[in-house]
């Protein structure tokens, strides 16, 4: 199982790498002894993975095709990952590329890594001796990896194949290859722990029932201002209310903010409705998916522009709220002729929330361009009235 990289690979790489691999691949007369096609997707997957793979990057690591790079979990998502998880035994039933194999392995003694393509295994073996790294390949459909196991793990890490036999995308743990949901029963006998990542369009609560109430935490992942995945702790005992955490990770993997919450202490809480006060507050990406928007009201004690509209209100600024931060300059009637006597140059920022009418139509109705320093967000109001908020960020 081995793959080799010529040195004269590597300085054509270096040379190119700044070139723009559309261009560069139609020069084969000027490189005739050369695997030029091959070359030039190594230039394009290692531009992508300069800013998500910083790490492996500054190495001479042999680098997938860009779309399947694409798909693979980042240096920042896989490291917090790992900040998870830790013990003598691991493995990774989906290997892949093998980014999570590899920033989870640093945490164990032993780590497998398990892969069904053949190909993907020999890049995996050659960058993980690049990066110095003794992790065990394994060339096996991971229930056969497990049945084949002769002790116990640790933890198990798996990342279902999310794409249908017509490569439609699918979120269903029975749609994923392998069903996670026929497997559970393997994967408690073998392991101790078991964590799964799944994409960040899945349905949560569907998913924790599909489950049959194994999960014992959830972790909504942020990064880069995009919910990027979510990970699933599961536990051999049923678990009726398992916490949820939405999580903003910085470029290292640690966490900038972690907001902690689950559906009973959702379901208990009553909070106030108010018209709009000095201040806007938008939820980030992740707490917007985690959906605990009383919970996060009480916290920072604000009050919610209307049951279904996820924007808060406050006269006292909450500086170290989990998204954006607003103050409201104007509240304007969603009318053309009243915009403009606030935005002579009809540029701004549109955001719709809660607002029966398509952001597109809106746009146009209104005669708005984007861009520019204004913020306006199209709502409903408590009292439902329909209103257009002028603001200015402030964070």
């Amino acid at each position: 199982m081995e793959l080799s990289v010529k040195e004269e690979y590597w300085k054509f790489i270096k040379d190119h790498e700044q070139d723009i691999p559309a261009q560069l691949v139609l020069k084969q007369k000027q490189f005739p002894d050369l695997p030029l096609k091959e070359l030039v997707s190594q230039i394009a997957s290692r531009q992508k993975a300069k800013t998500k793979l910083p790490e492996w990057y500054a190495e001479k690591v042999w680098f997938p095709p860009k779309l399947s790079l694409e798909q693979c979990s980042s240096q920042a998502t896989a490291k917090f990952k790992a900040s998870l998880i830790s013990g003598n035994s691991f493995a990774d039933l989906t290997g892949g590329f093998g980014i999570d194999t590899y920033y989870l392995s640093q945490n164990f003694a032993e780590s497998y890594y398990v892969e069904q393509q053949e190909e993907l295994c020999k890049l995996a073996n050659y960058n993980f001796d690049v990066l110095n790294s003794k992790i065990e390949i394994n060339h096996s459909q991971s229930e056969e990896f497990l049945k084949n196991l002769q002790k116990p793990l640790d933890w198990i890490y798996l990342d279902p194949a999310r794409r249908g036999d017509r490569n439609q995308k699918v979120f269903l743990w029975e749609d994923c290859s392998p069903n996670l949901v026929e497997l559970l029963p393997l994967l408690f006998e073998k392991a101790q722990n078991i964590m799964v990542k799944a994409a960040p369009m899945q349905d949560i609560s569907r998913a924790i029932a599909e489950l049959e109430n194994k999960v014992k935490a959830v972790y909504i992942i942020e990064w880069q201002g995009e919910v990027k995945e979510l990970l699933y702790i599961l536990s051999k005992e049923a678990v009726e209310n398992p916490e949820i955490h939405a999580v903003q990770i910085s470029e290292n993997g640690t966490p900038i903010f972690t907001f902690t919450a689950n559906k009973l202490k959702e379901a208990e809480i009553s909070i106030n409705y108010e018209l709009p006060q000095q201040y806007l507050y938008e939820p980030s990406p992740a707490m917007m998916k985690a959906g605990f928007f009383k919970q996060l009201a009480q916290n920072f004690q604000l009050s919610k522009l209307h049951p279904n509209t996820h924007l808060f209100t406050s006269n006292e600024i909450k500086e170290d709220f989990p998204g954006r931060v607003f103050k409201i300059e104007n509240q304007v009637p969603v009318q053309k002729k009243e915009l403009k006597k606030y935005i002579p140059e009809m540029k701004a920022n549109l955001a719709s929330r809660n607002f029966p009418m398509p952001i597109a139509q809106l746009k146009k109705k209104l005669g708005l361009k984007d861009g520019g320093e204004h913020y306006l967000f199209a709502t409903t109001l408590k009292n439902v009235e329909k209103i257009l908020l002028l603001c200015k960020k402030l964070k």
